[in-house]
């Protein structure tokens, strides 16, 4: 079965199914679009087309709202089918690579962030990239975060064993449009006694796999799975102030890993059964494990995933020693060596959990450690919830107005609360809460920051 013939399937198994309607209709265009493809079909008897599947595939931000991962992977895959068929168009290559753009657009900063003010440069730029004209992008800074840690002579490996130390995986975004979030990280984790080294790094591929560019997202995993497979094996503990970047270390890169002959071989069997976590494309964790027959094991369960190119030894390991750095940060003060001398900071503050960290299941460790800060009021927005920027989906001409409409609720929701400060981990989300909204947006860690620096 292609890809194309598994969306079908999916989509009138959701249609049939409707167990997610209610819960999706609020801030996901994919579903009404779905269900109106396949009423449309039982109707007239038209069988959906192959440009309607790619209009419908193209709706999905892919935020993981929805409670079905089958229908998340059916999309994926074919969205990376149809690219491979039909080619991505230049619009989509000039903006999916980040990283490509912080380097570029922070060589001189002071001449881009005034084209980025200049009306006919914001013209030209919907005409040539396809970027709204009225979406807000964030200034480049004078000084970016690579810059920044080069010339820090700590960033070096340590060479003790027995002292914690931690890989940072900063994430593109923060890198080279917010680097006073991973100055923050690397702060905070000295204040604690941790070394901090900040490894050789590319984009972790999030944008680009999301729209169906297999082989820049490969080249993109290649790399950071070698230089990450060499600091694990050193000792370093990876985290992630990026809530995408850590969904996609702990668990897209892993999938299929556990089905691979490198992974096989060292298992042990057990009256003749292999023990195997059961997971799928795009889930949050582990769901389980299932015990299966060593021959059934050689014979039905394959890598042939996405990564399966790439060693499933690197994948797994980077994957079960990646962490979100609040839940780094929280894992510390529950063994009783988190530094709690924590000074005041007088605020009112809306924490948003984002998509990608529900995703990872590991709960609210900033709602946790924010309760330590004295001074500070926190809200916290419960319920399944969308900013709809969706990475660069909400910088695209077509998708801006849907990408507002579906933030619609949430920015409602923050706005009845009445906050100070609104804070949230997913950078992506900060840049739609500063297009819609009027309140400074900081991520937790720099609030945590703030409070070591205010401890008297």
């Amino acid at each position: 079965m292609n890809a194309e013939d598994k969306l079908r399937y999916e989509i009138t198994k959701c249609r049939n199914c409707e167990a997610c309607k209610d819960l999706l209709n609020f801030s996901c265009l994919v579903f009404p679009e779905m269900f109106r493809l396949v009423d449309k079909e039982r109707e007239a008897g038209e069988k959906i087309s192959t440009d309607e599947l790619r209009h419908l595939v193209d709706l999905c931000t892919f935020c993981a709202a929805c409670p079905c991962l089958d229908i998340r992977a059916a999309l994926m895959e074919a969205k990376t089918e149809y690219i491979d068929r039909y080619g991505l168009k230049f619009k989509i290559r000039a903006i999916e690579d980040v990283e490509r753009i912080g380097k570029l657009g922070g060589a001189i900063p002071q001449l881009t962030n005034f084209l980025l003010r200049n009306d006919v440069a914001r013209g030209l730029m919907e005409k040539t990239l396809g970027i709204h004209r009225d979406r807000k992008i964030p200034g480049f800074p004078k000084e970016n975060f690579p810059e920044w840690i080069k010339k820090r002579e700590k960033n070096i490996k340590a060479g003790t064993k027995e002292k914690r130390k931690v890989a940072y995986f900063a994430g593109c975004t923060a890198r080279y449009l917010f680097p006073e979030v991973p100055k923050a990280v690397v702060e905070v984790f000295e204040r604690n006694g941790i070394d901090v080294y900040y490894p050789e790094q590319g984009c972790c591929g999030m944008p680009s796999l999301l729209e169906g560019d297999r082989k820049l997202t490969v080249g993109f995993a290649r790399i950071n799975v070698d230089r990450l497979a060499d600091v694990v094996e050193e000792g370093y503990d990876i985290v992630c102030s990026c809530p995408t970047c850590g969904y996609m270390l702990k668990n897209i890169l892993k999938v299929g890993a556990h089905y691979s002959p490198e992974y096989r071989d060292p298992v042990e069997s057990i009256d003749g059964l292999v023990k195997i976590p059961l997971y799928g494309l795009l889930s949050s964790e582990y769901s389980g494990f299932f015990q299966i027959p060593v021959e059934l094991f050689e014979e039905m369960l394959k890598d042939e995933g996405y990564f399966s190119f790439i060693s499933p030894r690197k994948r797994i390991m980077i994957a079960e020693n990646t962490y979100d750095v609040g839940e780094y940060l929280r894992i510390l003060h529950k063994k009783g060596e988190l530094d709690t001398k924590l000074g005041p900071v007088s605020a009112l503050a809306t924490y948003y959990p984002p998509c990608h960290l529900r995703e990872q299941r590991i709960g609210r460790p900033y709602q946790y450690l924010l309760s330590l800060i004295p001074g500070l009021s926190v809200d916290s927005i419960d319920g399944n919830y969308c900013c709809g920027n969706g990475g660069i989906m909400g910088f695209k001409h077509e998708f801006h107005h849907s990408s507002i409409k579906i933030a619609s609720r949430l920015i409602a929701k923050i706005k009845s609360l009445k906050p100070e400060v609104l804070t949230t981990e997913c950078l992506s989300c900060r840049m739609q809460f500063n297009q819609l909204t009027p309140y400074k947006v900081l991520h937790p860690i720099q609030i945590i920051k703030e409070s070591y620096s205010n401890y008297q």
